[in-house]
């Protein structure tokens, strides 16, 4: 039987009379590369924060490595994140540090490493994801991309066991998103890594994913209304996860979505009334 990473069970989390995510359960194996994917606002950053520890839920299970983190005390959360690496939507750099200080940064703060060893470490993230002698250079001089490179390089600086993903291919062009892709897939097989990826981006999804997890919108958001191996949800017969993967306009999920008649809004004026 393959080693279980994370399995999250019964997850729900409301704010006030608002919920958020609705009975999720799913589980991530050793080596897998997950995509949680769904519609914008259907909950995928959210479900996210929850499973890195960054939020409580109203209530469920959250176990990663064999650990219960929704009840673990926060010094103890605190070095069970040292096993994994995350790689933040829009890079996260800090603009004061270098792009190689940025990289430097968790291992000079989890670790009591030689100088010159965090150096050598350095750069040798930087050369798995093609920025070899850009360590000197500030986040605002390089591009988009690149900034997303280090970023990426950052998260796996501790040779985490575990690399979370939050949208690493939004904003770039085609072949910008097909070298992330390519440096996930790299970095996940020669670091021995499991991925969790949320992304919107169906060709990186199907690109890299080896098991795909849809969240549902409208009525059913907040809750997964698809999961399986891309194949699965490629032919999946749900008709709402079909106009998703398809990115077609209209469909279960319609184009309209407020409930009410625009018209009748609109004609429903302060002081209407009192005209009439």
């Amino acid at each position: 039987m393959p080693d279980t990473v994370i399995e999250v069970r019964d997850l729900v989390r409301k704010f006030g009379t608002r919920t958020v995510l609705n009975g999720i359960s799913f589980s991530v194996n050793k080596g897998d590369t997950v995509i949680i994917m769904g519609g914008s606002g259907c909950g995928k950053s959210t479900l996210l924060r929850h499973i890195i520890g960054a939020m409580k839920p109203t209530s469920g299970s959250i176990r990663l490595f064999g650990e219960e983190i929704t009840t673990m005390p926060q010094i103890q959360l605190e070095k069970l994140r040292l096993r994994f690496g995350m790689n933040f939507q829009f890079g996260a750099l800090l603009q004061s540090l270098t792009v190689g200080e940025n990289v430097a940064l968790p291992i000079i703060e989890n670790s009591r490493v030689d100088p010159g060893i965090v150096d050598l470490i350095v750069k040798m993230k930087l050369e798995l994801v093609g920025l070899t002698g850009f360590e000197h250079l500030k986040p605002a001089e390089i591009s988009g991309g690149m900034r997303k490179r280090v970023g990426l390089a950052r998260a796996v600086a501790m040779d985490p066991e575990l690399l979370f993903s939050d949208e690493p291919t939004s904003g770039l062009d085609p072949i910008m998103t097909a070298v992330i892709d390519q440096l996930t897939l790299d970095l996940t097989q020669k670091l021995d890594m499991t991925a969790v990826v949320v992304s919107h981006d169906m060709t990186s999804a199907f690109r890299i994913g080896t098991k795909m997890i849809v969240l549902g919108a409208g009525k059913r958001a907040g809750t997964i209304i698809a999961q399986g191996t891309p194949d699965e949800i490629r032919n999946h017969p749900d008709p709402e996860v079909q106009q998703f993967i398809k990115g077609e306009p209209d469909g279960p999920v319609p184009l309209k979505l407020s409930p009410e008649d625009y018209i009748d809004r609109l004609l429903d004026l302060p002081g209407q009334k009192e005209n009439d």
